[in-house]
């Protein structure tokens, strides 16, 4: 018999942790991902009354100096996670307020959901935003928020906390002032780089990070209703990613963002990605057919699509578009040559629908 021998010696490999693969190979190597995270939707109306009542109740002295709510997928089992490598907030500051100077080795952009008055310094560079507004903000730079009007700002940010955090990386630093000092002309980033396609003759390009901190909604609307007049994508519809615009590049190593019009009555076709997203609905209403099941939704909300899983967005209204702005992981999986996509074939391209998500249900993840 050498049932005995066997469980002698897996009970020798368990003292020195040590682990078999023929015991363990298909959680080792499973022949596609499956993700922990879980397709899942915020709604604005729940997320613009807590955010607002935070602004009243959280303090500086209470912690507020980031009045940030993050966006837990359910998911993770409790981690403060949108996905297993993006973290993403709704952030609330008050009219005449400052989140102090900090920074962080962790990556961040943010995208404006409405205010006006609010900035953002960004290792000396002061900026202005407005709803719309696309904001970079490269790791180990000092960066505060303010607000110079009497209204309270929202936005979107996303980190890459998770993965930050993952591979042991994370440092973070409080500076001695709460506001920077502004080093040059305000918006001077903007002047210098925002036309996106000239740079000024005596500075060599610079390749690691955008050296452009905000890009702005009304040169965004613009391209966005350039390129519909062209082309368009049967997946995405008439999608921009955001770039660096001396290298073509992502804006951040570990993620990329997009904007993206759904025009009136287009329902495209379904495909899936080896990267995990999350969308903010800038404007219209419509939906997202995510692994069969339908997430409705509307201007404010936000939601997740998990890595390698079908998805199809579709707009419904004959007159209105709709505008969908998102952030990806997809530099990470580039860099590390793991990044794939595949179309849907079956059933002309598009899923069939199981059920229509419902958060008082919670589907199967609550």
């Amino acid at each position: 018999m050498l049932e005995p021998e066997f469980e002698k010696l897996y009970s020798e490999m368990e003292q020195c942790h040590v682990k078999p693969l023929w015991l363990a190979e298909k959680s080792v190597n499973p022949p596609q991902p499956h993700p922990k995270t879980v397709p899942w939707l915020w709604k604005w109306s729940q997320l613009s009354n807590l955010a607002r009542r935070s602004g009243q109740l959280v303090t500086l002295d209470r912690g507020g100096d980031r009045r940030a709510m993050g966006l837990a997928n359910p998911g993770l089992g409790g981690a403060p996670y949108a996905t297993n490598t993006l973290w993403a907030a709704v952030q609330w500051l008050n009219g005449r307020e400052v989140a102090p100077a900090h920074r962080h080795t962790a990556e961040a952009v943010r995208f404006m959901i409405d205010g006006n008055g609010a900035y953002s310094t960004v290792q000396g560079d002061k900026i202005y935003l407005q709803r719309g507004d696309f904001a970079i903000n490269p790791p180990w730079h000092w960066h505060d928020h303010g607000s110079e009007s009497d209204e309270p700002a929202v936005w979107m940010d996303a980190l890459d906390v998770p993965l930050n955090n993952y591979l042991d990386a994370a440092f973070f630093e409080s500076a001695a002032k709460d506001v920077q000092e502004v080093t040059g002309v305000v918006e001077g980033s903007v002047l210098k780089y925002g036309t996106g396609q000239m740079r000024p003759a005596w500075e060599p390009p610079q390749a690691r990070y955008s050296p452009l901190s905000v890009y702005k909604w009304p040169v965004t609307e613009r391209a966005l209703t350039d390129l519909a007049k062209v082309a368009a994508s049967p997946f995405d519809d008439v999608a921009l990613e955001y770039t660096n615009p001396h290298t073509g590049h992502p804006v951040m190593n570990t993620m990329t963002a997009w904007i993206q019009m759904i025009r009136p009555g287009v329902h495209t076709k379904a495909h899936r990605q080896v990267n995990s997203s999350v969308y903010h609905v800038f404007e219209g209403r419509g939906a997202t057919v995510i692994g069969g099941v339908r997430f409705e939704w509307q201007q404010g909300d936000i939601f997740v699509i998990p890595s390698w899983t079908y998805h199809e967005h579709l707009n419904q209204s004959k007159s209105e578009r709709a505008i969908l702005f998102s952030v990806q992981d997809t530099p990470v999986l580039v860099a590390l040559g793991k990044y794939r996509e595949e179309a849907l074939t079956a059933n002309g391209g598009f899923q069939t629908e199981k059920e229509t998500f419902a958060t008082e249900k919670a589907l199967a993840y609550g």
